[in-house]
């Protein structure tokens, strides 16, 4: 596993990891890393100093913060949840028509409605190259089974 520093277009620095360094690499070309603060999914890699895991390291982390990080992704889990069945509720799935109709909704071609879908990555930048506001859902770990 890798990890990588990343920095987002408007300046959000979060770490992610990856198996390899070329899943990095597809998944940010498929538009599948998104900030977790803005949504945005034009990231790059930043520096970032190595870290080497040492067996006095490993004995020196404690229970309580592992357990504490466990709980904090479990409650961010179940609120990710929570949006997501909101979203899906109360949204109109297009598919992958997603950035057609949210284009023309915002040049008013057609009547506003709420709506979800899916795009590529290049569809996506020209959304935000036209100015259309939109939202990326992350993906949940049953989402990927």
């Amino acid at each position: 596993m890798i990890k990588y520093r990343l920095e987002c277009s408007s300046g959000h620095e979060f770490e992610s990891w990856f198996r390899a360094s070329a899943d990095f690499d597809s998944q940010s070309l498929a538009g599948e890393i998104a900030c977790p603060f803005c949504g945005s999914i034009d990231i790059e890699k930043q520096p970032m100093a190595p870290s080497i895991v040492t067996k006095a390291a490993v004995a020196s982390r404690s229970a309580g913060p592992a357990a504490m990080q466990s709980g904090d992704s479990k409650a961010t889990l179940e609120a990710l949840r929570a949006i997501k069945k909101t979203v899906f509720e109360n949204t109109e799935d297009v598919g992958p028509r997603f950035a057609d109709e949210a284009r023309k909704m915002h040049f008013g071609e057609i009547e506003e409605r709420q709506i979800r879908g899916s795009s590529t990555l290049e569809e996506a930048r020209e959304l935000v190259d036209d100015g259309v506001p939109f939202g990326i859902l992350p993906a949940l770990p049953e989402d990927l089974n």
